[in-house]
């Protein structure tokens, strides 16, 4: 017994020690975070290519904007209209609870955005909050990847009040988007591992079906994640996808889907459309990774964008400010 307890004693101590090395060196280099925001602006068709500089100058929603928590950044707009109001959808990351929630923004003519209040949060992590409409009802299908399943919300009071409809799979799948196309469903949805899944269902709530080419890209972090709403547009299908190498959030791109089929998918690379601008103290220096459309006239589209920038913060303050929001929100 004493033999055992010799060699023991010597592991645990390397455990601390490396722990409490790992810890240091967070103290002295600092803790990176990425302040997203949001901005939406107006064109006269669906982004096929980089919108002018002038149209991304100014972030429509900042985390500064949130009233109800305290919010490390604001990401992943979705907007939809309902009874000529438009209403943007997007995560929240609250920094009381460390995850994601569903915040709401309402405007009436688009370009002025008035931050509303939190409308969803979980015991798990949300975000990517696609907002659509169907058959007289709206549904919201947001990333629930930490609930290992892809689920879908219905409202019971819109835009304001959520709750899970069903579980259409189950998995780790992250960004999910949802599109229906010929009478036929269709969910893309990326992996940590950089994988881009796809499947295919008759009905809404399913059941679904993974699509027998599934995944279509494996182990590629540059074009497998989705970053943001298929446009179904002049007769063809666009999805937009997030490239997360150099570093997450680094730009988006879009493909056009040259088949679509329960047995077949072809797809092709139209171009870079969002990134970052490079430049000192601007909201989107270090980069973009969403995008949604919403077409409000026969030659106008609302677009929602995201962008972040890199920020080096002291470890210490950064967690008491986490310590803070607990006991503190904005407007208290």
């Amino acid at each position: 017994m004493e033999v055992k307890k010799l060699i023991i004693v010597p592991i645990i101590s390397l455990k601390i020690f490396r722990k409490l090395k790992n810890v240091y060196s967070v103290f002295l280099k600092g803790i990176i975070v990425s302040n997203w925001s949001i901005t939406v602006f107006i064109t006269d068709d669906f982004v096929t290519g980089a919108p002018p500089n002038s149209k991304l100058d100014t972030p429509s929603l900042r985390a500064a904007d949130v009233t109800d928590v305290s919010a490390e950044f604001v990401a992943d707009p979705f907007i939809i209209q309902h009874d000529a109001i438009f209403y943007m959808f997007f995560e929240v990351l609250n920094k009381a609870s460390g995850r994601g929630e569903i915040g709401l923004a309402s405007s009436s003519e688009g370009s002025e955005w008035n931050y509303q209040q939190l409308v969803l949060r979980e015991n798990y992590h949300l975000s990517y909050p696609q907002v659509f409409a169907y058959e007289n009802e709206y549904y919201m299908l947001p990333e629930t990847a930490e609930a290992n399943g892809v689920l879908l919300y219905k409202s019971r009071n819109f835009p304001y009040e959520w709750e899970v409809e069903c579980e259409l799979f189950c998995g780790r799948y992250l960004d999910p988007s949802i599109v229906h196309v010929d009478g036929k469903w269709w969910i893309f949805a990326g992996t940590e591992e950089g994988d881009f899944h796809l499947f295919y269902s008759d009905h809404l709530k399913g059941s679904w079906r993974e699509h027998p080419q599934s995944p279509i890209l494996s182990n590629n972090k540059m074009i497998s994640r989705p970053g943001g709403r298929l446009v179904v547009a002049n007769g063809n299908i666009y999805r937009y996808t997030q490239a997360n190498y150099p570093h997450y959030g680094d730009s988006v791109r879009i493909f056009k889907v040259n088949q679509l089929s329960e047995f077949e998918y072809e797809e092709e690379e139209v171009s870079c459309i969002l990134k970052g601008s490079d430049k000192e103290n601007d909201w989107r220096k270090d980069g973009m990774h969403h995008i949604d459309q919403l077409q409000i006239s026969d030659n106008q589209w609302l677009i929602a964008v995201d962008g972040h920038s890199f920020k080096k913060m002291n470890y210490l303050l950064w967690k008491l400010d986490r310590i803070k929001s607990k006991y503190f929100t904005p407007n208290q």
